[in-house]
Order: structure tokens, then C-alpha cells, then sequence
């Protein structure tokens, strides 16, 4: 179970290192401290990986395009980390069939992906090596047109020459994944917090000596009454608000975090194949897009454009989710995706290569703000991808604690049973009214999670809600069981629906798309 949420009482306790942001970069580096025998306290102003890591196209990348450029040290890291994945974590990682469409244009021929793929091949050869069987990968290989338009029924057939298939692995349920890694964390040593909000440092002269926090879900004590927690070290690992934390440290990095906002959309409409599509819109000097067979539906990223704090809370205006869907429709002309099948748009605020810029970072930043005239003691690191983080935990406090080494092997065994299998908290379809054992897992959830809302309980620690009307049409149910009525009930669900709802404003049939599904036969996991 995670730590039970006790902020007061957790304040009394000393740590080796305190971790300012709870996405999947201050998870992991909580997991990775506890592993060289350090006492990590994680903090996070939200919810769990409740931002960009909730929000992401699931996809647990091993690379492949990377080969691209020769990119080999980006791409040997990208498949260790896949592999770390499926081997640690096989109940919530599995195997993803890829497809590219080839079209005999730039690099998209026969002979050049033959040899990419192959490449590939050789240069992973360890990739399944102490994985379960049903979790290895097989090679890629390039098929013929016919295969292709067998696989991908929609596939644009003008010019089409073939295909190019390799396997990544994919994570269905995300939200579900971090808790894991969340709940391996507490169960070696970690101390976990959400609601948490850092605001400032504690200093011993030069040194820091901890931080000052706010708990956010304050219920006993007066809210916003100031807390102390103590470490040697603080990571600042929080994302969108690395940046601003850092300023409230004394030590502003404008070159911390620049953002741009990045998106991915569910389309109410069966998935096009088994096989997850990457599918370039024809007119020249457009992104390609990922599409990917996710629960019964088609899942599609990822869309990208500048944003600046300065603009308010993200958003994807209309222009840009309009201009995702006719890029979609370019791609797969028979394709004719519509405004009004928007079922729900998951996405987040990622690093920019500059500020403006929508091209997310390929660089991740690490600042010992001592050296630039800082506090002594105080570390940011701003990461660009999912897959590495852990790589990137390993390699932050490699530097800041040098003398602390992990583990000479990492052969956990799967913590599923602790954190709660995706089958116990994976909704297929709606439950019967009458039906009240569906509520049974949530309360488990609930008991031993960290849950303070039932948004949390619904979006981050279930499957409910994947589908925005389901998660609203049960949200009474769940609010009851939690001991929320009245006014506190109707808060509970106001803010189930800004979350659902924050990043685009539903469309007229984003809400009666999903209510179509919320009565119909539980769908494939995808």
C-alpha cells in the first residue's frame, strides 16, 4: 500500500532526499533512491502522475526511430527501458504490433526498412532476454502491399509498395502502471505524498535543509498552515512547475523548462487494425501520427503547438484539434474521423526545444544549482520522455549521490497483486445498476491509495474514466460510498468534470459518443 497520507505526521520524520513533483520522473526517482538504500520523501501538489504522465499516447517506445538518425546511444537506451518495463511490470506492459505503410518515398522503401529493421534486430538482441513468453517481442520484417492492406484495411493504396512491421510494448493502463511503480516505491522504503504543494526551501546557511509545504486537501488543519520537511537534498523534478519552484528556491532557470502543449485523442469509432499506424498526412512538412487500437477504439497522437503560461491553463483551441482531424484525414482518406466522434482528449504540458516552440525537447536538463551560485544541495532535472525516465532517475542521483550505488540487479518480481492487477480495476463495460461489486476494488483503491477525490479514484486509480459518461454516471455511486454528500458530493463531481473536461471543451457528441458505449459489451483491453 502507499503511505498513508499523514503530512503532520510524516513532517516529524528526517529524509535523505526530498522529491518536489509527483509525475513519472519524482516516481521513479523515488524508486531508484530507495534501491541505493536512500529515505525518499516524494511531494506532489496534485495527484499522482496526474498531469502529462496520465496523459500520454501509452506507448513505451523501444526507439526504433532513432535509427533514423544513427541516434544508436538514444536508441540502446530506449530499448533497456522498454525492456525494463516489460520485465518488471508484465501485468501492466504488453507487446504492441507496429505497421508503416510504405509509399517508395524519402526513407519509407523496401530495401532502406529491411535494413532498419534488421538493424534493429541485432542491435536489441537482449531485449527479451528474462522476460515472460507472452511479453517477448518478435522481429520486424517488411511484407508486401497485400499483407499491408490485409492488416490495415484503410491504408491509402496510392503509390502504396508495402509495409514495415517491428513490436513495441504498450501500457492500456497507465494510470494504473504509475501506482504500481508508486506502490514498489513505499513497499522498499519511500514516503509518498499528493496534495502536497512545495513553496520554498528550508536553509542551513548555504545548505538546504529541507523544504516549506502546503497541504492542499487539509481537512483537520487549517488550510494552507505551513509544513517543514527535512532532507540533506532536494530534487526538483516537477515538470510544467520546475521552473517556478526553482524561482521560489532563489535560483530562477529560464533554460529549465520551456513548453509546448502536445495532445492525443479517442475517437468514438472502432480501432482501423490490431496493429498500432504510423500514418504521415501527404502534404508536405506535416507530422506523422500514431494510431492505436486501444479498448475497442481508436486512440490517435500526437498533436502539437506552442503554449506560454502567460495564456492561462493549457487548452487545444478548435483550430488545432480541427487541424489534428483533417491531418488524420489526409493521411487515411477513406478515413473521414468528425468533430463530433471526440470522445476524449488526453494530453499535457512537455518540454520545447525554445520558447514558442512546438517541437517538444530531445535534450533532458540537469542543474546542481550550486554551481550556477544556488543553494548547495538543491538538483532540477526536466525530462522529455516516458520511456527513460527511470534511466534518468538512475543517472540524477548517480550524481548526487555518488557513493550510493544500487542494487547489482534490478529482478523484482511483479508487484501486481500489491498494486492492484488491471483486470480488478479495468471496466470493459457498464456495470449493472443493480450491481453493486463493482464499487469493491475502488474501495480497496480508496483504503490503501491515497485517494482525496473521487476524480482520483475514478481517473487514476480505475479505468472508468476512459469513458467520460460512465465515469460521470457512476461518480454518485463512488461519492456515497466515500462518505461524500450534499454540497461536498456536488464539488466532488464539479471537479470530475473540469478534469475530464480541461484541456477541450466537449463537443455535442463527445458525451453522447461515450454514452453509446457505456451500455454496450465489454470491448477487447487493446
Amino acid at each position: 500500500m502507499l503511505t498513508p497520507r499523514r503530512p503532520v505526521e510524516l513532517a516529524r520524520r528526517r529524509y535523505d532526499v526530498i522529491i518536489v513533483g509527483g509525475g513519472v520522473y519524482g516516481l521513479m526517482l523515488s524508486l531508484e533512491a530507495t534501491k541505493r538504500g536512500l529515505t525518499p520523501l516524494l511531494v506532489e501538489r496534485g495527484d499522482f502522475a496526474a498531469e502529462t504522465s496520465h496523459n500520454s499516447l501509452r506507448i513505451i517506445h523501444g526507439g526504433f526511430r532513432y535509427l533514423q538518425s544513427l541516434d544508436l546511444r538514444r536508441f540502446r537506451e530506449s530499448v533497456a527501458e522498454r525492456h525494463w518495463f516489460l520485465r518488471t511490470f508484465p501485468e501492466f506492459v504488453r507487446p504492441l504490433p507496429c505497421l508503416l505503410p510504405l509509399y517508395n518515398r524519402g526513407l519509407q522503401r523496401p530495401p532502406v526498412l529491411r535494413a532498419a529493421l534488421a538493424l534493429n534486430d541485432v542491435l536489441s538482441w537482449r531485449r527479451n532476454r528474462g522476460v515472460r513468453s507472452d511479453r517477448v517481442l518478435p522481429g520486424g520484417r517488411v511484407i508486401g502491399r497485400d499483407e499491408t492492406v490485409r492488416l490495415f484495411p484503410d491504408v491509402d493504396p496510392r503509390g502504396l509498395v508495402g509495409g514495415a512491421t517491428w513490436t513495441d510494448a504498450f501500457a492500456p493502463d497507465m494510470p494504473r502502471l504509475m501506482i504500481a511503480i508508486l506502490h514498489r516505491a513505499c513497499a522498499s522504503g519511500a514516503a509518498v505524498l499528493n496534495y502536497v504543494e512545495a513553496t520554498g526551501l528550508l536553509r542551513d546557511g548555504p545548505r538546504v535543509a529541507g523544504i516549506t509545504a502546503v497541504d492542499r486537501a487539509a481537512k483537520s488543519e487549517p488550510a494552507g498552515k505551513p509544513l517543514e520537511f527535512r532532507a540533506p537534498v532536494v530534487i526538483n523534478a516537477a515538470g510544467p512547475w520546475a521552473r517556478q519552484f526553482a524561482a521560489a528556491c532563489g535560483d530562477d532557470r529560464p533554460d529549465l523548462f520551456a513548453p509546448c502543449l502536445t495532445w492525443n485523442v479517442v475517437f468514438d469509432r472502432p480501432p482501423l487494425s490490431d496493429y498500432g499506424l504510423a500514418v504521415p498526412p501527404r502534404r508536405r512538412g506535416a507530422r506523422a501520427y500514431f494510431l492505436v487500437p486501444w479498448k475497442g477504439v481508436l486512440f490517435a497522437g500526437t498533436g502539437q503547438a506552442p503554449w506560454s503560461a502567460d495564456n492561462g491553463p493549457p487548452r487545444v483551441s478548435e483550430a488545432c484539434l480541427q487541424a489534428f482531424i483533417d491531418d488524420l484525414n489526409d493521411a487515411i482518406p477513406g478515413l473521414g474521423v468528425r468533430r463530433d466522434e471526440v470522445a476524449r482528449v488526453f494530453g499535457g504540458v512537455q518540454p520545447a526545444v525554445r520558447p514558442g516552440s512546438d517541437s517538444p525537447a530531445s535534450r533532458v536538463v540537469f542543474v546542481d544549482h550550486q554551481r550556477k551560485g544556488g543553494p548547495q544541495g538543491l538538483f532540477s532535472v526536466s525530462g522529455v520522455k516516458l520511456t527513460t525516465a527511470r534511466r534518468v532517475a538512475d543517472t540524477m542521483l548517480r550524481r548526487v549521490f555518488p557513493h550510493h550505488t544500487p542494487a547489482l540487479a534490478d529482478e523484482d518480481a511483479s508487484l501486481a497483486a500489491e498494486a492492484g492487477a488491471p483486470s480488478e480495476l479495468a471496466f470493459g463495460s457498464m456495470p449493472a445498476s443493480s450491481d453493486r461489486q463493482w464499487l469493491a476494488p475502488l474501495e480497496r483503491a480508496a483504503a490503501t491509495e491515497s485517494v482525496v477525490h473521487v476524480s482520483d479514484l475514478i481517473l487514476r486509480r480505475s479505468s472508468l474514466g476512459d469513458n467520460p459518461a460512465r465515469a460521470l454516471a457512476l461518480a454518485p455511486a463512488a461519492c456515497e460510498r466515500l462518505g461524500h454528500e450534499g454540497a461536498a458530493a456536488r464539488l466532488e463531481m464539479d471537479r470530475l468534470r473540469r478534469e475530464l473536461t480541461h484541456l477541450c471543451d466537449p463537443c455535442e457528441g463527445m458525451m453522447a459518443g461515450a454514452r453509446r458505449r457505456i451500455a454496450s459489451p465489454a470491448r477487447s483491453a487493446g
